[in-house]
């Protein structure tokens, strides 16, 4: 499954499999990512938690709406990350 977060000129898209019931594991977080690009409109959106230490923790997600940004308050599914990480290290193995 994938997401995208838009941010500016940058489309980030997180690619993730579910293992159970309200958790995931996080595949790839990247802004080269060509179909998150191609396909922006009809994925949904997401948004990552991070502690201070920039460990992600969970996954919120929403359909997409133009010009909208995900909150806690409007996903409408949240995941615990199975395998919490600094951000920038999820990439393909």
């Amino acid at each position: 499954m994938k997401a995208t977060k838009r941010l500016i000129t940058s489309v980030w898209t997180v690619e993730y499999e579910f293992v159970e019931q309200g958790k995931v594991k996080i595949l790839n977080y990247s802004r080269t990512d060509t179909e998150g690009y191609q396909l922006e409109n009809e994925l949904p959106q997401c948004e990552l938690r991070e502690t201070d230490e920039r460990i992600v923790t969970h996954l919120f997600i929403k359909p997409f709406k133009q010009g909208e940004w995900v909150t806690q308050e409007n996903a409408t599914e949240v995941y615990e990350v199975i395998n919490p990480q600094f951000i920038f290290s999820y990439s393909e193995q």
